[in-house]
This record gives structure tokens, C-alpha cells and sequence, in this order.
């Protein structure tokens, strides 16, 4: 998933925004919102992630990645939504020191996303979702996932 290899920390939102759309290979899955939005008590406060947007993603942000292809017509298609955090080495080292639990669940999804979805994620992403990534593409067959090889 291209949008997850390209975010990362001094990234334009523009261009995790065209990462998104370039790897939907049919206008037919357009995307229904934006591919993401910063989180925090609202749902969506703001998208750097839009056409064109240069500000730059920054460690200590909050994200939610919306996948939500809007299909314009009578169909509906699954969606991927997960939250990351966007963190330097030093944010990583005091997260890991001193919520150890929650760093061993972020280090999990991290080993999940690059070793069985084969996605080649940055070192500062954290994935908080406990479904990472994962577009489950038939509604009655949940236990099967898309990965990359």
C-alpha cells in the first residue's frame, strides 16, 4: 500500500495524498473523503492529506487514514481505516520506557504490517489500530486479507 510506505515525518500531505491515489487502479474506487485526517477529540479536525497540500506531516501528529473508496454508484466496497502516530526517535525511545505495554502492541502491528502484509513502513509510524492496514476484501470471508508480495 503505497500511502503507507510514503507517509512518514517531512512528508508533503499532497504527496501521501497522490500516493493514495495513484495506487487505485480504477476511477471507479474513487475515494468518498480524503485518504486521511488528523485525529483528535473530533473526527476530522483537518487533512493535510488533500490535492496539492504542502505542509509537511511532523512527528507528535495523530492520524487516521481513510480509504473509503466512493464508488458513485449503487455498489459499496470495503474501506480501510486505521489510526497512526507520526514519532522521532526520541518520542519512540520515552514511549517505549514508559508505557512499555503499549510500545510492545505498537512493535507487534509494526512486524505485522512489514513481514505478513509486506509493507515497507517507516520507522516513525506507529500503527494504534488493531487491524493495521488491513482491507479484508470479501464481507463473508473475514478471516482473508490482500497483501503485497
Amino acid at each position: 500500500m503505497a500511502c503507507c510506505e510514503t507517509v512518514g515525518i517531512g512528508i508533503e500531505g499532497g504527496t501521501a495524498y497522490e500516493a493514495v491515489m495513484s495506487g487505485l487502479a480504477y476511477p471507479f474506487f474513487g475515494i468518498g473523503l480524503n485518504p486521511g485526517h488528523l485525529m483528535h477529540l473530533d473526527e476530522c479536525v483537518h487533512s493535510p492529506m488533500r490535492k496539492g497540500s504542502h505542509p509537511k506531516l511532523r512527528y507528535g501528529m495523530a492520524l487516521q487514514r481513510d480509504i473509503i473508496p466512493g464508488t458513485g454508484t449503487g455498489y459499496f466496497t470495503s474501506d480501510i481505516e486505521d489510526g497512526i502516530a507520526l514519532a522521532d526517535e526520541a518520542l519512540r525511545d520515552d514511549l517505549a520506557s514508559r508505557h512499555p505495554e503499549a510500545w510492545s502492541n505498537i512493535t507487534g502491528r509494526q512486524r505485522f504490517m512489514r513481514e505478513v502484509l509486506g509493507i515497507a513502513l517507516r520507522p516513525e509510524v506507529l500503527p494504534l489500530s488493531s487491524m493495521p492496514a488491513r482491507l479484508p476484501p470479501f464481507w463473508l470471508a473475514p478471516g482473508k486479507a490482500i497483501v503485497l508480495r
